[in-house]
């Protein structure tokens, strides 16, 4: 027994110093990510109206903490159960090669999904809620700092898992150790509070088996639905997952082409038709070359006219027409979030917003973008999949979003 708590005691600071700067460094990486990014383009990305209560990211660091103190006394359990031979942990590959740490790393993660969502599902039981489960649920609108924020009950439920499951199967102690970075990162992103997953990981695409920020967010918001960490299998077998999921996933991603109703958004459409195809008197762009011509935005918010850049062979945007182009005061909508004070009272309409477009090797145009809702610059890449589309993409680092433009001279001669 001495020997035992000998191997015990020895292995606990490590897996303690391990379980709890892993939490940190990814809570910290998430939270930084956020303050970065917030201003070019994940304040857009804002899951839920609400902040996060005064004081509410103290109690959640401080809860994970406690947390990965938990974790590290059930983890230390797994070097007594290897010094012993209860558990097997390879530590080369002369007993198990890559392809068995690759598979069992899988493994390990669909099991570790399975096991999440039915202890998660009965911790929403309202038996069990108050004790286990409550303290999570008093982050409603979470942070990265929530990823731990469990109750006593919950942590040790939590962190019984892997030596559970090293009972059964045989791991790497790389693979170990790549599931404890995989684990901590996904469940930071879960809780960032802006969605920071690509429109690739949408229902439907093919990263969409995969949960998102929204999905766990939604958790959050509403309390029910949406009981699965890694993946939407279990939810979608069981019918738990949020019903509005899909769409607020899609809005999220492409705020400006979902942000309106179905039926204002048509309204908008044929009035802008009428507007680029008679008060502009464009013409259909299908026989121009390139993206050169006339365009509608998502929402019919706006039309830009790509032409060439004066005498340059590169190509820029303009804004020649808004649907919203006066402010509540009447006078024409000005630049009033760029970064430059003395740019902020141009107007709107007449401002360059594409710029340096040039044709690249695979067919489409690169240069830069400018948004006015938030006065910040993009890397852009432009294409036309048909004559009366655009795609456009903007990114910033790994950050992209994603437009598809409309021609509006193919939509003026439709209606003649």
């Amino acid at each position: 027994m001495n020997e035992l708590w000998h191997v015990y005691l020895s292995a606990w600071p490590t897996v303690w110093a391990m379980d709890t700067g892993r939490y940190l460094v990814a809570a910290t990486l998430m939270a930084t990510i956020l303050a970065l990014f917030w201003r070019a383009g994940l304040a857009r990305r804002k899951l839920q109206p609400r902040d996060p209560a005064q004081g509410q990211r103290r109690r959640e660091l401080l809860a994970s903490l406690r947390t990965a103190f938990i974790f590290s006394l059930l983890g230390a359990v797994v070097a007594v159960g290897d010094h012993q031979g209860w558990i097997t942990i390879y530590k080369d590959f002369r007993q198990a090669g890559p392809l068995y740490l690759v598979l069992s790393l899988a493994l390990l993660l669909v099991v570790h999904d399975t096991y999440f969502y039915w202890a998660h599902r009965a911790m929403h039981h309202r038996r069990l809620f108050a004790l286990f489960h409550r303290t999570h649920h008093l982050s409603r609108t979470p942070t990265p700092w929530a990823a731990y924020s469990f109750a006593i009950p919950e942590a040790i439920v939590h962190g019984a898992f892997v030596p559970l499951f090293l009972l059964v199967v045989p791991m790497h102690g790389i693979g170990l150790l790549a599931f404890g970075i995989v684990q901590i990162l996904r469940n930071v992103m879960g809780h960032a509070g802006a969605e920071v997953h690509s429109a690739a990981f949408g229902p439907g695409r093919w990263l969409g088996w995969n949960n998102t920020t929204t999905h766990h967010d939604l958790h959050h918001e509403a309390g029910r639905y949406n009981y699965g960490l890694y993946f939407r299998w279990w939810d979608k077998l069981m019918g738990t997952e949020h019903p509005d999921y899909r769409r607020k996933f899609e809005a999220t991603v492409s705020p400006a082409s979902a942000a309106t109703a179905p039926g204002r958004a048509i309204a908008r459409a044929i009035t802008c038709v009428v507007a680029g195809g008679i008060l502009l008197g464009v013409d259909p762009v299908h026989a121009q070359e390139g993206p050169v011509g006339r365009w509608v935005t998502p929402g019919a918010s706006a039309i830009v006219e790509i032409a060439p850049c004066g005498g340059a062979p590169d190509l820029c945007g303009t804004i020649r027409w808004l649907w919203d182009n006066v402010d509540d005061k009447g006078r024409p909508r000005g630049d009033d979030r760029n970064s430059d004070p003395s740019l902020r009272s141009r107007p709107l309409v007449g401002l360059s917003i594409l710029s340096g477009l040039a044709r690249t090797a695979g067919g489409g145009w690169e240069g830069r973008i400018y948004n006015p809702e938030d006065g910040q610059t993009y890397r852009a890449t432009v294409r036309r999949p048909t004559a009366d589309t655009l795609t456009i993409e903007g990114c910033v680092l790994f950050i992209c979003q994603k437009q598809v433009w409309r021609s509006a001279g193919a939509l003026a001669a439709a209606l003649r």
